[in-house]
């Protein structure tokens, strides 16, 4: 078993990482063809999802001495700290220099080339005739100077996204290993609920379940324990102790069926969990609807996610005449849909045109009709979504009660229901 072992999933990434640790292991045979090895390796993704572990498998493989460099010292220090780290290196070549979380390595935003970039960059070009490799992870691609990142010095840059259905099925397996699950959940049904979340945000949440089932006393983790644990992810204010009434909940009920029974009739594998009676969420409710990887190339699915955003005010509209109050975060949503829409893709016509680089040149005129525009936009979809519900109001009616019954529905027990008549 070798480190690449550790990684569960990421086939393409962890291809390209055995690549890069081939030539540096056996080099000779690349320059006999006359290949310029590269000198870096750039790792970036959002937390989470295993950048650290990649690079880490990398350097043990190549089984160089390795020399790693964070920030945790002040400034002036820090930049004391590169240079040191990077003679290090260069003395005891051949090495690694493992650049961990770059992005943080200075908090000066206003600086288009900031000094502890620069530090990192004069120290690369000061080893380029050395045998060191460089390797660097980071959050926020975005925040790192383009003369730092470029080839030469950075010659390989990997973006790790969050494991996709089938590498997550296989992490979770994976986690799985030395934790009691009973019977009524499974990989496949983790995976679905779990869906567009990092590795460690798949472990905790599993964790977290194992945690309620044993301080219940339990033998094993059940659904009951996976949902809990979900739903507490789901929820960033911590445990909520608001009490409501059954006028409330019926209205809350509505207004989660609503939005997944317009998701159900866009995508049959769009739901995760729904509830009304998340003990950690004021809000009460939670409707997981999940993103397809095609999102950002369908301009068709951004309309669908917005009326799906849309249909809990909906919902509730139509049920008992009157403003859903706690739909505004919804609303917030669905308007920045539309307005990017509009401003960037040119969707409403190129009258309306205006991507972030142009915005600052935009006339206020211009800036008035696109607010206009998404406002009727979003008025459109509004009234499209409510005749799709009236369409399917059985279904809503349907879910709405099995969630005042049950509290807390997963997408197979919601599909059961909505197939009772297709």
């Amino acid at each position: 078993m070798d480190a690449f072992d550790r990684i569960i999933g990421y086939e393409k990434q962890k291809h390209e990482l055995k690549m890069l640790c081939d030539m540096v292991k056996n080099s000779e045979k690349y320059k006999a063809l006359g290949v310029r090895l590269p000198r870096g390796l750039l790792l970036y993704g959002m937390p989470g999802v295993g950048k650290t572990l990649m690079a880490t498998a990398l350097i043990e493989e190549m089984g160089r001495k390795c020399y790693t460099l964070r920030k945790d010292v002040a400034d002036v220090q820090f930049i004391e700290k590169i240079s040191g780290i990077f003679a290090e290196t260069k003395a005891n070549a051949p090495s690694v220099v493992f650049l961990d979380d770059l992005d943080k390595f200075t908090s000066d935003e206003n600086s288009r080339n900031p000094k502890e970039f620069v530090a990192v960059q004069s120290a690369i070009d000061g080893v380029r005739n050395d045998d060191v490799f460089v390797i660097a992870t980071a959050n926020d691609f975005n925040a790192l100077s383009k003369s730092l990142i470029r080839a030469g010095r950075f010659d390989r840059t990997m973006r790790i996204n969050v494991p996709n259905k089938i590498e997550a099925k296989e992490i979770i397996r994976h986690y799985l290993k030395d934790k009691k699950i009973s019977s009524d959940i499974s990989p496949e049904v983790l995976a679905r609920i779990l869906d567009g979340e990092s590795c460690a945000k798949l472990e905790s949440v599993l964790n977290e379940a194992g945690i309620y089932a044993a301080y219940e006393g339990e033998n094993e983790i059940s659904r009951r324990h996976i949902v809990h644990a979900v739903l507490r992810s789901e929820a960033d204010d911590g445990a909520s102790d608001c009490a409501v009434s059954d006028d409330v909940k019926l209205e809350v009920a509505f207004h989660e069926a609503g939005h997944a029974v317009a998701a159900y009739t866009f995508n049959k594998d769009s739901l995760g969990i729904i509830s009304v009676s998340s003990p950690f969420n004021e809000l009460f409710g939670v409707t997981q609807i999940l993103q397809s990887r095609d999102y950002f190339y369908s301009f068709e699915l951004m309309r669908q996610r917005v009326m799906a955003i849309l249909a809990g005010r909906a919902a509730v509209e139509i049920k008992f005449g009157h403003i859903d109050v706690g739909a505004s975060s919804d609303l917030e949503r669905a308007l920045a849909i539309v307005q990017r829409a509009v401003r960037e893709y040119a969707s409403s016509g190129f009258r309306f045109y205006s991507p972030d680089s142009r915005r600052c040149l935009a006339s206020e005129r211009k800036e008035y009709d696109v607010v206009e525009e998404s406002d009727s936009v979003l008025a459109e979809l509004y009234g499209e979504v409510k005749a799709l519900l009236c369409k399917n109001w059985h279904k809503v009616e349907r879910l709405a009660a099995a969630l005042v019954e049950r509290g807390t529905l997963l997408y197979d027990e919601a599909e059961e229901l909505f197939g009772i008549d297709g």
